[in-house]
């Protein structure tokens, strides 16, 4: 399947935004880019595994840009074939309401990025079977999110000099 006819096969039941991207070195290589809203999100990425049933999903980028949050799923369909679809499928959420549906029902190993991505950005996944934290220690503060850029994210006195080899003083002088 070519990348305008999967984009085709998308738009015709999802309102996305979306457009084919290529990359031409090292190795060339075409990418479908869709932005989708929350409330689709789920379909959208269900009828993604109709299309291919082989789909592999590969991980999540999750960033805080200011005024939202947003989910950037990595996948590769007919991996099988060469070449195989790149997909990147986008979504985000408020930060009033840090939620997005979870996808482990349709993509298993999707689970350690959502429960990752829940603990260092506060995204919330509904529905995740194990929510528990991945990397921070339980005495680790709740409430806090290490990668949030606003007041739920680390705070200065938070962070101390755990052996780094340099000994910055105030402002980064040395």
């Amino acid at each position: 399947m070519t990348p305008e006819e999967f984009l085709e096969r998308i738009k015709e039941k999802f309102d996305v935004e979306a457009h084919i991207s290529e990359n031409k070195m090292p190795h060339p290589r075409r990418r479908v880019w869709i932005t989708v809203g929350k409330d689709e999100f789920k379909e959208l990425m269900r009828l993604i595994k109709e299309i291919d049933q082989r789909a592999q999903f590969s991980i999540i980028i999750g960033e805080d840009r200011g005024d939202y949050l947003s989910a950037e799923y990595h996948l590769e369909l007919f991996y099988e074939q060469e070449p195989s679809l790149s997909i990147i499928v986008s979504t985000s959420c408020s930060k009033e309401d840090p939620t997005l549906p979870t996808i482990t029902d349709i993509f298993p190993s999707s689970l350690p990025y959502e429960r990752e991505i829940q603990e260092f950005l506060g995204i919330f996944f509904e529905g995740i079977p194990d929510p528990r934290r991945l990397f921070l220690p339980d005495d680790f503060p709740e409430g806090i999110y290490p990668l949030r850029l606003d007041e739920k994210g680390i705070k200065p006195e938070m962070v101390k000099n755990a052996g780094h080899p340099y000994n910055l003083k105030k402002g980064g002088a040395q």
